[in-house]
């Protein structure tokens, strides 16, 4: 029996399922099982009792909807203080696109109203009344290595750092954040928040590798040389680069 268990709470895959980044989990699940994992993922959703998040040793939450954030952030209130120990204590978490206001402050709503979000982040979100898409490139800093990032973005809301919280990467190219500052996402510990859709897992191994390593080192689990071979990834990675930088419109509107 595999003494080794990575187990990935996947948040409201019912309710956040925009933009196929279910392939993260997918990504997170194929490299775990490479470096000798036996991998669990569990569905979180309203209907789960007692949420724990120490449980897990990844917590997973992809795009959705602005108008279902509501109900998910009024299940998530009462474990406030147990997903900020989540995320102090150095376990992982990815969060993609929309999904960041979830975890910040307040979100100001097209129509005027106002969502009191989970205030985890200090980002203050302004939902957009127009759909923005573009090419996102950008330079990041996680598990102690240096990276660089590609993916899209399909921006419904922008988002603006209000606080002592740090951008989880810096643009090369794309909207990021807003489209007026060079912050993209935002990054407390090991816990990530970036507009990176792709999905990103999946365009960027060297990310997902990270994350791994970051599971084993929480675990104190020996990865017993564990590598993986990215060429033909990293290859692939270099040409999409060279396409973006060579790109005169930075910015496409999509109207609804």
């Amino acid at each position: 029996m595999n003494e080794k268990t990575l187990k990935i709470g996947w948040m409201f895959p019912d309710s956040l399922y925009l933009h196929g980044d279910r392939g993260n989990v997918l990504a997170l699940k194929r490299m775990g099982e490479a470096a000798g994992f036996e991998v669990e993922i569990e569905k979180i959703d309203f209907d789960t009792e007692d949420f724990t998040p120490m449980d897990y040793d990844f917590l997973f939450c992809s795009p959705g909807e602005i108008a279902s954030f509501s109900s998910i952030i009024d299940y998530l209130e009462p474990y406030d203080l147990s997903l900020r120990g989540f995320i102090q204590a150095g376990r992982p978490m990815l969060v993609t696109g929309t999904s960041m206001a979830l975890w910040g402050n307040d979100i100001r709503r097209d129509d005027g109203s106002v969502v009191r979000g989970l205030g985890i982040i200090d980002v203050e979100t302004t939902e957009n009344k127009a759909v923005y898409g573009d090419d996102l490139y950008f330079s990041c800093n996680l598990n102690g290595s240096q990276m660089e990032i590609i993916g899209n973005q399909i921006q419904m809301a922008d988002f603006r750092l209000t606080g002592d919280d740090e951008p989880f990467g810096k643009l090369n190219y794309g909207y990021g954040n807003n489209g007026k500052d060079t912050n993209e996402g935002v990054q407390i510990k090991n816990a990530v928040f970036t507009n990176t859709l792709g999905p990103v897992l999946v365009c960027n191994p060297w990310m997902t590798e990270a994350f791994i390593r970051i599971i084993a080192d929480n675990q104190e689990t020996d990865l017993e040389n564990f590598s993986v071979n990215m060429t033909l990834e990293e290859k692939s990675f270099e040409t999409k680069k060279q396409f973006i930088l060579k790109k005169t419109t930075h910015l496409t509107n999509c109207k609804r």
